[in-house]
């Protein structure tokens, strides 16, 4: 999973890069550089399988983060330069709002940059529009009607000023568009950047926003990037204290990490034997012979069936023999959807 930070200039973005990261780029960078860092996702369920089968290796999910160079503002006059093309890759946006300054308006910048992201949406669709309408008429060729109509639906709630992703579309719609990378089309996760002295007033800080958050479109989440980034550089005893007596309870990683797998409807399966434990990345309601594809193409393509046991009853059972004189051990079909947790084992034949 990639995960592209954005912001204005000033808000923090790389000083929460840092702090999910745990690299130590230096702020203030106006040479318009793109920071990538790859971060494991923290997952207590690993070792606690290693413990019983002994692996060789632990292998948890990744996701990465890229620092993109702060936005300006300005939309159209911005041509486009502002989003390289490999942060229109990423399936969603971290986007840092400064709360932190005295002059601060975290909802005034959430508002510039979500019309920058339309704006620029609303030229790349003008262009394609025209670019359609110009071959129809030239060639006759009308096997491009139905993206053109849905395109010209999509420049109406750009018009609007409202993000393509506040549109309904069905998957044959959604396939269309996404070659395209609109960026108003990508989930967005707010992070209210705020001061060390507004630690105790989070909540409350939080609270303001609650209207921009929907299920599946936009979540929030509040954090002091400077104190974060000071964070990943003590050890893990070191932070443990620092934490508890700042009155921090998760460190910013793992709030990043949770809210974006909340917000992309992502899960974890697991798979555990003594070459590897790991976890596998899928989205919510996947299938089992698709989430073998995750694995190996060649073991979806020979898929045969899943045995399947819920991580809490691996823990309690502990041994392949005894889940399956419970009863745990279920052997399930390519349609049965995999649940977050499932320790899984494919058979397959090619």
């Amino acid at each position: 999973m990639k995960l592209g930070i954005i912001g204005k200039p000033q808000s923090g973005k790389t000083t929460v890069f840092n702090a999910a990261t745990g690299q130590q780029i230096g702020v203030g960078d106006f040479s318009q550089a793109v920071h990538r860092g790859v971060v494991k996702v923290p997952d207590h369920r690993l070792e606690q399988l290693a413990e019983l089968v002994h692996p060789k290796k632990i292998t948890p999910a990744e996701i990465e983060f890229i620092d993109a160079p702060g936005l300006s503002g300005k939309g159209k006059e911005s041509a486009g330069l502002e989003f390289s093309a490999e942060l229109r890759q990423a399936e969603a946006f971290i986007t840092v709002l400064d709360a932190f300054s005295d002059n601060a308006s975290p909802e005034a910048d959430l508002q510039e940059i979500l019309d920058e992201m339309i704006l620029l949406d609303q030229a790349l669709i003008e262009t394609n529009i025209d670019r359609r309408e110009r071959k129809i008429k030239l060639t006759g060729d009308k096997s491009e009607q139905a993206e053109l109509a849905l395109l010209k639906r999509c420049l109406a709630t750009l018009e609007e000023e409202r993000p393509l992703i506040d549109m309904q579309l069905a998957p044959e719609e959604e396939k269309m568009l996404r070659g395209y990378q609109f960026l108003s089309r990508k989930p967005l996760l707010i992070v209210l950047n705020i001061a060390e002295s507004d630690l105790a007033q989070a909540d409350t800080i939080g609270g303001g926003f609650t209207r921009f958050v929907e299920p599946g479109r936009r979540e929030l989440t509040v954090l002091c990037g400077k104190i974060e980034a000071e964070l990943v550089a003590l050890d893990e005893a070191e932070r443990r204290l620092f934490m508890d007596d700042i009155g921090i309870s998760v460190p910013a990683v793992e709030q990043l990490i949770q809210k974006a797998y909340s917000l992309l409807g992502l899960i974890s399966f697991l798979t555990a034997g003594e070459p590897e434990v790991r976890a596998w990345t899928i989205r919510r309601g996947t299938t089992a012979q698709r989430a073998a594809g995750v694995i190996h193409s060649d073991i979806e393509r020979g898929f045969i069936r899943a045995e399947v046991v819920a991580f809490d009853d691996y823990i309690t059972y502990k041994t392949h023999a005894a889940l399956k004189a419970a009863g745990k051990l279920r052997l399930e079909g390519k349609e049965y959807v995999v649940a977050d947790g499932d320790v899984i084992l494919f058979r397959f034949n090619v």
